[in-house]
């Protein structure tokens, strides 16, 4: 009930933006050095399987903060998700649908 003592109303939907385009730019981060993994680009400090886990905690800090900036505007996220994804195969003509 009290989050992480931060009230969802406390924050307009700018700063909520603002929070999650943090975490996604902190995951393009990641995702560049495991470029350079990749390329043969020396210059890492970190090996690839820890910047493989660090991505995933980067990519789940993402999903937090958009399901909480959608909490703040009464949006239920993993309802929207399946409603768009079905609206979209349907638009496609794809039988593949979230339930």
């Amino acid at each position: 009930p009290e989050g992480f003592n931060h009230a969802l109303n406390s924050w307009s939907l700018s700063d909520w933006f603002t929070a999650t385009m943090g975490e996604l730019g902190e995951a393009a981060n990641v995702a560049k050095k495991l470029n350079r993994v990749r390329d043969g680009i020396p210059g890492n400090d970190k090996s690839e399987a820890t910047l493989r886990d660090e991505l995933r905690d980067e990519i789940a800090d993402v999903f937090i903060y958009l399901d909480l900036l959608a909490q703040s505007e009464g949006i239920d996220l993993i309802a929207a998700v399946k409603d768009k994804f079905n609206r979209t195969s349907d638009k496609v003509g794809s039988t593949i649908k979230i339930h």
